[in-house]
């Protein structure tokens, strides 16, 4: 970045749940379209991606090497983007990783440091699942991202099931690709109600493919100025960068 630049960088996106890494998951296939779906995302405003492959699809220990390896392609390529490694955790994985493993795709500074755990999507589980795996990385020291609940028929058919992980120290991701409608009307619902209740901490694309499902930041950012929130720009840029450098404080045990 030029001059101009104290501005464009206080307002540069940063994308937290971001499925960019090949050959992984239900991501990118291969080199050529992850290097598609990253120009897509500078294209977005994006300046920095935590790569986030479903955990469990992965051996988290060789993480550092591809994000090596994607990060000298990118190079090879002129793509500017920032990439760090990080994984998506499902409720019903927490317990099979042990410390090296959780520490590998954590992020935020030593005694903050934070997981993304997937809201329970349909068929994969209930709230009496997710919330003991919630608790038990918050027993083990980590903070937790909630990666969106919105698409949780589980959270959402439970009016207090959000503000409980709240009040329990955890922080709420919402997808820009529900604001876009990609997970039908009432993921869409759930995502403005979660932003407008003051709710949500960050948004993210939950990218997996260029085109289709790609960055969608910008959209999800005017979408909700149009339903009124103002600061909205925020969620995809101050406060995800907040969450890299300062984590979440350590979580509280709420009483019996």
């Amino acid at each position: 970045m030029s001059g101009q630049c104290t501005t464009l960088e206080a307002m540069e996106r940063v994308e937290l749940h971001f499925h960019l890494l090949p050959g992984v998951d239900d991501g990118p296939s291969d080199l050529p379209t992850a290097l598609d779906l990253a120009r897509e995302a500078v294209a977005d405003g994006t300046g920095l991606v935590v790569c986030t492959p479903h955990a469990h699809m992965i051996d988290v220990a060789e993480l550092p090497d591809r994000v090596r390896e994607l990060r000298s392609a990118l190079a090879r390529a002129d793509v500017e983007l920032e990439i760090r490694p990080g994984a998506e955790l499902s409720w019903d994985h927490v317990a099979m990783y042990e410390g090296p493993a959780l520490e590998a795709v954590a992020q935020g500074p030593p005694g903050r440091r934070w997981i993304l755990l997937e809201a329970p999507l349909p068929g994969t589980g209930s709230l009496d699942d997710y919330e003991p795996a919630a608790q038990e990385l918050r027993d083990r020291g980590y903070g937790v991202l909630v990666g969106h609940p919105e698409r949780s028929p589980a959270m959402m058919a439970d009016p207090g099931a959000v503000d409980r992980l709240i009040a329990a120290g955890d922080r709420v991701q919402v997808n820009a690709s529900s604001l876009r409608g990609y997970h039908g009307s009432r993921a869409r619902a759930g995502a403005i109600e979660i932003v407008r209740s003051g709710r949500a901490d960050v948004l993210a694309s939950d990218a997996h493919q260029p085109f289709d499902r790609g960055p969608a930041l910008a959209f999800a950012v005017q979408e909700l100025r149009a339903e009124g929130v103002a600061d909205a720009e925020r969620l995809a840029s101050s406060e995800p960068r907040a969450l890299l450098e300062r984590g979440i404080a350590p979580a509280r045990r709420l009483a019996a």
